[in-house]
């Protein structure tokens, strides 16, 4: 056991401290960062702050008072100015002192048109605060009783409904259809990630013959077990970096705006994911292990896991399809086909609700996958050392040895 430990560790620190590494893992996040910095630099230089006028011709609105509203850096709260006629309203407009004003008409509220006259469209958050500013000076509204307001005050939550009844979803939980792609798109990245460098190392120490010198210190099935729980220890810290980013943007981001505090994320979908990705993670691993121990070159086992990579990617280009009826055959399907099980399963539980006998099976059979990996990683890489410098074929490690 001490010698595996070892071995994990060598391997762990021999990838987590280069800088290729540290690359990769603050790549994303900065990436993140730097789009999301500049599309809010970009929205906060776009605001119009310019005052917007109105003209009630209709004389609703007595004693109108400044719209309740907090203002933020990205939303702020605009001002109306009421104007007694036309003229002096396009004069201000024509010298840019407003960006616009609104007409009402002396039929209104019964007539609901109202104008808007403006040089340059104003933006939609203008109008929404508009129509409030409307709502909360109109005498009429004023009027009703404090359960109507509050309804008219709050926007309308839609829910969606499947014909069974097994699943809904409310238009504010639009989080679950994008964290399961999200999701997916991670345990890609980290996995490609972490089996790349497995595949690599384990080339690079039979071309040097760094191999034939730790074979006489530990056994090929310790040297194999150590590489590949050593290297899942490299993905893991990735995801785990990134899961810490992903948390403190999500903090940071809810101060702002506050749709994000609505992002719940429920312990039985994050136990399911787990369960699912970590023997799937096995897999890959001791997959680009074994393709490894069977090249004889760098150049030409990367080229081979780079076709490994592309049916994990399935699930999303078949995404609308299993969004549409993501219990029907073709997802059922790709959720039980161990390479494309992880990403079509996390997909589905963000569209519909998965039997529990079939999130077992599923599980089971990334399981058993995951220790057929183990083995047949550990048989290629043995007879990669009695056939040293020849390229093996998949029938030549299933062959039995006599």
């Amino acid at each position: 056991m001490t010698k595996i430990w070892k071995i994990i560790k060598y391997e762990y620190t021999k990838h987590v401290f280069q800088k290729r590494f540290l690359f990769s893992l603050l790549s994303l996040p900065l990436v993140v960062v730097l789009m999301v910095g500049v599309s809010l630099l970009m929205g906060v230089l776009t605001i119009d702050t310019s005052p917007v006028g109105y003209i009630d011709h209709s004389g609703t609105m007595k004693d109108p008072q400044p719209l309740e509203r907090e203002s933020s850096i990205f939303e702020p709260a605009i001002d109306f100015l009421p104007y007694q006629d036309e003229e002096q309203a396009q004069k201000d407009l024509d010298a840019e002192n407003i960006q616009a004003y609104y007409i009402l008409p002396e039929g209104y509220p019964q007539d609901y048109r109202v104008d808007l006259v403006f040089l340059e469209e104003p933006a939609s958050e203008v109008q929404e605060q508009f129509e409030q500013f409307i709502k909360q000076n109109l005498d009429m509204y004023q009027n009703l009783e404090p359960q109507i307001k509050e309804r008219l005050e709050n926007e309308s939550l839609i829910t969606i409904s499947t014909l069974d009844g097994e699943r809904e979803m409310r238009q504010d939980q639009w989080y679950n259809i994008f964290v399961p792609m999200i999701s997916g798109i991670m345990f890609f990245i980290v996995v490609m990630t972490s089996g790349g460098y497995l595949l690599q190392a384990v080339v690079e120490e039979k071309e040097n013959r760094t191999m034939e010198i730790l074979i006489t210190s530990v056994t090929p099935k310790q040297l194999m077990t150590g590489k590949i729980i050593g290297n899942i220890g490299v993905g893991l810290t990735q995801l785990v970096v990134w899961l810490i980013f992903a948390w403190v943007g999500l903090n940071i981001a809810g101060q702002f705006f506050p749709v994000v505090q609505d992002i719940s994320i429920s312990t039985d979908y994050i136990a399911v994911l787990m369960l699912v990705f970590l023997p799937s993670f096995v897999m890959v691993a001791a997959t680009m292990a074994a393709i490894g121990a069977t090249m004889t070159e760098a150049k030409e086992a990367q080229q081979i896991s780079s076709l490994f990579s592309l049916p994990m990617m399935i699930p999303y280009y078949l995404s609308s399809t299993i969004m549409m009826n993501p219990n029907g055959t073709l997802a059922t399907f790709l959720s039980y086909f161990p390479i494309t099980a992880p990403i079509t399963l996390i997909m589905r539980m963000g569209f519909t609700v998965v039997p529990a006998w079939q999130i077992a099976i599923n599980i089971a059979i990334l399981v058993l996958f995951a220790i057929l990996a183990i083995w047949f990683a550990g048989k290629a890489f043995r007879m990669g050392m009695l056939r040293y410098g020849k390229k093996l074929s998949l029938k030549d490690v299933l062959r039995k040895q006599e």
